[in-house]
């Protein structure tokens, strides 16, 4: 890291929370199932941008103020802030299931959720009823296993371990670049899906080695156009070749609104930091938890009423289901996660900043030592 005569500080951009936000309102509006909606294809591959480049920030940080990564507490943290409402999810996915007749259809897919295999479980054919969104899930939790292993081992002063680490870095590579037979290809597509996680991870990478002082404003200005670019296509009520998966549009244009708003000098991410959108990214996980076996038997099982009215019903109910969840699922495991493996001198800066941020490891803070990026 470059000598600064400043302290590091931590910063919060809140146009993270509202990129999020809108990636998780274009997942719910696309499966409101109302015919010609939001590009929901490409809010996922928005959610995954940011899972990258936001988990890699945190493992880098860690690593420039201790030396190390602790795994064990790595691991920890993410089960306390992803099971709880995960765990609610399915159960609830369970007992619409036995309400609806469909426990048969319900009960392996709530399995396979929670052992984060779901992405194995739906592409290989199995019914997923209520709980078909949580294959994203599970790509992400398999990347949260894989990736902070590597780093460490790719750090590590052993030749052995480093070389081990290449050895599984070039594996998940092939996996991805070779075909299988017909019934794992299928999985390897979801894989593939995924790869924008990559994507967010170098840019994390590129952020913490390099200044970028000097084209700060010139990927200001590419991270407008971007970000314009991005909602363009959002908001796209069509499936467009090209705009989706691993080399998508919607994944490149991500990392270059991503860029735009960490090396901004205000880090108020413009047009991303509406305070509705930021409110809904801060709830995005809940969200994109809820919202998909609410609207299914919304929109799906009832059939009282025109399908806009269904339709809005069950927003409304998810948006109700949600506020509820973050204060009384998501928000105590979050403390509890700060209190026994956060950091102190982390959390006291983070209260400075942000009053949610040291709850939150996917909450958009980094580190930032006057305008120096370099690490």
């Amino acid at each position: 890291m470059t000598d600064s005569a400043r302290a590091p500080r931590a910063v919060h951009w809140p146009g993270l929370d509202g990129l999020r936000g809108v990636a998780a309102l274009a997942v719910v509006v696309f499966h409101m199932s109302l015919g010609p909606a939001m590009n929901g294809f490409a809010g996922v591959d928005v959610f995954f941008v940011l899972s990258g480049f936001l988990i890699t920030s945190l493992l880098l940080g860690e690593r420039a103020k201790t030396g190390r990564v602790a795994l064990g507490r790595f691991y920890l943290r993410r089960v306390l802030r992803l099971y709880p409402a995960l765990v609610v999810t399915c159960i609830a996915a369970l007992v619409l299931g036995a309400a609806t007749g469909r426990s048969g259809e319900v009960t392996g897919a709530a399995i396979a959720a929670l052992a984060y295999v779901a992405n194995w479980w739906i592409y290989l054919g199995h019914p997923a009823a209520l709980l078909e969104h949580t294959w994203t899930l599970s790509i992400e939790e398999h990347f949260y296993l894989l990736w902070p292993v590597t780093l460490v081992l790719i750090w590590s002063r052993r030749h052995a371990f480093r070389l081990l680490g290449a050895i599984i870095a070039t594996a998940a590579v092939a996996a991805l670049v070779f075909r299988w037979p017909d019934s794992i290809d299928a999985v390897r597509a979801s894989y593939l899906r995924g790869v924008p996680i990559v994507w967010g991870s170098l840019l994390a990478i590129a952020l913490r080695r390099w200044d970028f002082g000097r084209a700060r404003r010139p990927l200001s200005w590419l991270g407008l156009v971007a970000s314009v670019s991005l909602l363009a296509l959002l908001s796209a009520p069509w499936h467009l070749v090209g705009a989706t998966g691993a080399f998508g549009a919607s994944g490149l244009l991500t990392v270059l609104v991503v860029a735009g708003i960490a090396t901004s000098s205000g880090g108020e991410g413009g047009l991303w930091a509406n305070r509705v959108l930021v409110w809904l990214g801060r709830r995005s996980y809940g969200l994109y938890l809820y919202h998909f076996p609410i609207l299914s038997l919304a929109t799906h099982q009832l059939h009282a009423g025109p399908d806009w009215l269904r339709a809005c019903a069950g927003l409304v109910t998810t948006l109700v289901v949600v506020v509820f969840s973050y204060r009384f699922v998501e928000l105590p495991f979050l403390r509890l996660k700060d209190r026994r493996f956060g950091s102190s001198r982390s959390s006291a800066e983070g209260a400075r900043t942000n009053k949610h941020q040291d709850l939150d490891p996917d909450t958009p803070v980094l580190r930032q030592s006057g305008h120096t990026w370099r690490r």
